[in-house]
């Protein structure tokens, strides 16, 4: 009798064993095929970065990131006087005041006399914020169709306070490896 009920048991705890490995074989493979497939994605965007970096290394004018130079106005600063298309526009925020609130506007020139506002940043001396960056791009939302829009001498107003406002150029040159980010959208 006890005979009749441990065979069954036995089979049925085998049968058990036998399809968790089954599973667990094809969660591996399924996971080894995720993997090649995000390895391969890698080394195709590395392979990129070292084309893009040898056409540089190889053309007339290379290009060479200019140093810092942190301009400032009271603990606002921006990292460069003059940027690329494609360059990140770092600004640093130093101690601010715990009552000092506002917005840092990146305006845009429209003209040599006009401007708009490009990107808004709120600033709370209540909260800490050190850094924050931002690269200008073309955008159908905001009508910048070309690079023509985004090139020329920017300002920073920083709203809600006293500091002065800074400024900023845009140069007409594409970091390399960013061209085809500034084609002509419009």
């Amino acid at each position: 009798m006890n005979s009749k009920i441990i065979i069954p048991i036995s089979i049925i705890i085998i049968i058990t064993i036998i399809a968790f490995s089954l599973t667990q074989n094809e969660n591996t493979e399924e996971k080894t095929s995720t993997q090649f497939k995000e390895t391969e994605k890698i080394d195709s965007m590395l392979e990129k970065i070292e084309d893009d970096k040898i056409k540089n290394e190889l053309s007339e004018n290379p290009y060479v990131p200019k140093e810092r130079e942190w301009i400032t106005s009271g603990p606002f600063k921006i990292d460069r006087s003059e940027y690329l298309l494609g360059e990140k526009i770092f600004v640093n925020i130093d101690a601010l005041n715990v009552n000092e609130k506002g917005r840092v506007v990146f305006l845009k020139p429209i003209n040599n006399t006009h401007y708009s506002p490009y990107h808004i940043m709120p600033f709370d001396g209540s909260n800490q914020r050190n850094n924050y960056y931002f690269t200008p791009d073309l955008s159908i939302a905001r009508s910048i169709c070309n690079t023509d829009e985004l090139v020329g001498n920017w300002k920073v107003v920083f709203e809600g306070t006293k500091y002065s406002d800074l400024e900023f150029k845009v140069i007409k040159k594409i970091l390399p490896g960013n061209e085809k980010r500034y084609e002509s959208i419009c």
